[in-house]
């Protein structure tokens, strides 16, 4: 956990994320968008969403590809509870190709994204555990390689922005 996606071991970054993302039920959910990131190792990455999860990321199960609003994590008993009770506005299961410096890193990096309560202060570390009521300002990506692949270049093998 000291090491892992949810941990306060944090640095600045800079980059940009943009997506669409359509709640259509989940047979018919949709996905799209890109981000490109730069690292402090001076690593440029880039991710390009390819559509709906239709597996579970490991360390984070999902409801569909789609999902708008929703209460969960934390003490609700749906999915992670490592991290912070939120408020999410929009979450999405998705899956992409993501490339280090160029190179692709994976075809199939499992993504997780969501337009969130507020969980961390300027410092970027956690400020609460029920965050449900703070107001929708926070962004975060998570990225993770396909099950039976090797861990990412990031803390606890993932990308966590």
């Amino acid at each position: 956990m000291k090491q892992g996606p949810y941990s306060n071991n944090v640095a600045p970054i800079s980059g940009t994320f943009s997506f669409s993302a359509w709640d259509r039920g989940s047979a018919r959910d949709s996905v799209a968008g890109t981000a490109e990131l730069k690292t402090p190792d001076g690593a440029d990455w880039r991710l390009v969403l390819k559509g709906v999860q239709t597996r579970d990321v490991p360390f984070n199960p999902r409801f569909g590809g789609v999902v708008a609003p929703l209460v969960y994590h934390g003490s609700t008993n749906n999915h992670t509870p490592l991290v912070p009770t939120i408020r999410s506005e929009v979450a999405v299961w998705t899956h992409g190709e993501l490339s280090r410096n160029g190179q692709v890193v994976s075809d199939s990096a499992m993504v997780h994204a969501m337009l969130l309560s507020r969980t961390r202060g300027r410092d970027f570390r956690l400020e609460c555990y029920n965050c449900a009521s703070n107001p929708v300002e926070e962004l975060q990506l998570q990225i993770a390689p396909p099950e039976g692949k090797p861990k990412l270049d990031g803390p606890g093998g993932v990308l966590f922005v």
